[in-house]
Formats: C-alpha cells, structure tokens, sequence
C-alpha cells in the first residue's frame, strides 16, 4: 500500500492560516503589494449619503490607507476650497483642517495645496502655490506643470495637468504632479512620505480622496508617488494628484455632535497625532444617513 503524504497538506493548511492572519491584518478584500497588480477592491463602508470611507492597511511595506468615496450623481452633495481672504496679505490665512471643518460646517474634509510658509499658528496670512478656485472666485493662479482637482457645474470633477479650462469651475484646488493619467501611473521612484492625493474615476461617478500615513516606522512608513498611484488606481481612479503631503496630510470628517474626528494620524514637526497649520483644504458637504456609522457617532 502507497503510503500517504501529509505535507502538501499541512503546507496548503498553513497557508491558509497565514492568508487569514494576513486578511485581519489588512482589514480589506486583500493584501496589496508594492509593486504587483492587486485583486479584489476596498471594503467600501457607508459615511453620509454618497460618501463611503474605507481604511486598508499593508504590511511589506507598512503602509496605512484612508479613502473616502463619493458619488458625484448623489443629491445634496457639494464642494468647498478654502475662501480667499479678501484684501489681507496673502491668499488665504492658514488653519488647521479639523478648524476649516468645523468653520465652514463640512462634512469632511482633506488638506489640499502645498503652500508657504508653514506656520504653527492659525490665522495667518498664507500664499498658495498653484491654481486655486473658491465659490468661482480665482485666489490663486496655476504654477509650473503642477496640476488640480476641478469641480464645475454638475459636480463634474476632474484632475488634470495645465493648462488648465477654468470656464465654470466653481472650486479648484493644486497638487504637485499628476499619479494616473487615463488609467497609466506616471509616478515616480522617489522618497516614502505621508501623501494626500484625488482621483475620478474613468466615467467621472466617483471622486476619491485618500491619505496615506508616513514617517512612523512602526505604523505606516508613507508612499513614493508611483505607491500611491498604484494605491489610487486600486481604490478606482482612473487620473489621480498627488495634493500636499508630509506633515500637511489629513483627513477630518464631523461627527454627529458637530465636533470632528481626524481619521488618519497626521505627523506635524515629526509628532503623530498632531496637525499642521495648512494654507488651504478641500471640503465636502453630504447628507447624514438615517443611521451614522460608528466612525462618526
């Protein structure tokens, strides 16, 4: 009688322990890798009506994802860049994004332009570095080949290099280059850093927003700009800006008492938890849902 092996079996066991491990560590549909292609998509959670949030973290490297999806078809949603500050120094006066939310009464919101010069206190006179739309008012003009997320009448939103048709637009914030261009990622190899970055998605539904954490070797260590275009084009963008990073990026969204809750962990002067005074930001505003997720009770 053939005698029986069992390590084909064990191995195949095994396996299947460590892939399990791996799915509650990740706590998304699957493992996404640095470099390779992925399966699968975000477990998409509902946020507000029109807007689903998703956290998915990887292990080699640690990288930590937070992403808010929104559909642009949903009534009652609607878009805000930072306001001018009208005839003071400067464009606009610097604030926290957790302050901006709780200013304009957002929904939730993400820092947007890189910006100078970066301040420790709120209120003060910044200058923002490329285009920049609020309310239809120009506060700031486009710069170098850095592109911009575009919201015009509609909702129609799109990311996009200059030069720039800003006929319409009703809010506008810059980025740095773009990740995706019609689906193909045009980062690059360059340093880890926490990124803030938006996309559309192909037919222009969805808009994306995500934060990746960094500068915290035993959390999340950041992305170079070809990571996070590949992490964008997974969540569903098909163009997708790389917007302000580093210790500006977060992600706030308001909680039912009308306080706020700061989804990621921002990194400001190298302490995690702490955010930094930024020169603009890009808030959403949606309708609550009958019932709010616990994330924002």
């Amino acid at each position: 009688m053939k005698r029986t092996s069992f390590r084909p079996i064990f191995l195949f066991m095994l396996l299947g322990l460590v892939c399990a491990a791996v799915g509650c560590i990740t706590g998304a549909s699957t493992m996404v890798l640095p470099n390779g292609p992925v399966t699968g998509g975000p477990d998409w959670k509902p946020l507000y009506q029109g807007v689903e949030f998703a956290q998915i973290k990887s292990n080699d490297p640690l990288q930590a994802v937070y992403a808010v999806r929104i559909d642009l078809q949903q009534p009652g949603i609607s878009f805000l860049a930072t306001p001018s500050n009208g005839d003071t120094p400067g464009e606009t006066d610097g604030m926290k994004t957790s302050t901006f939310l709780k200013k304009y009464n957002c929904t939730l919101a993400v820092n947007a332009s890189p910006f100078d010069p970066v301040r420790n206190e709120e209120g003060l006179p910044t200058d923002i570095i490329g285009l920049h739309i609020s309310h239809g008012e120009p506060v700031s003009a486009s710069q170098n080949e850095y592109g911009a997320l575009l919201i015009g009448p509609g909702n129609q939103a799109r990311v996009s290099a200059p030069p720039f048709d800003t006929a319409g637009v009703t809010e506008a914030v810059g980025g740095f280059n773009m990740l995706l261009e019609k689906g193909q990622n045009v980062g690059q190899e360059d340093t880890r850093h926490p990124r803030t970055a938006a996309g559309v998605s192909k037919e222009g539904r969805y808009l994306y927003l995500a934060v990746m954490d960094g500068r915290q070797p035993l959390y999340s260590v950041g992305a170079t700009t070809k990571e996070m275009a590949d992490w964008m084009a997974w969540l569903g963008s098909d163009s997708a800006l790389n917007l302000d990073g580093g210790g500006s990026t977060a992600l706030v969204v308001r909680r039912h008492n009308g306080e706020f809750k700061v989804l990621n962990t921002p990194i400001h002067l190298g302490q995690p938890g702490t955010e930094r005074v930024n020169g603009n930001h890009f808030g959403v505003f949606a309708p609550e849902l009958k019932r709010l997720p616990k994330i924002v009770r």
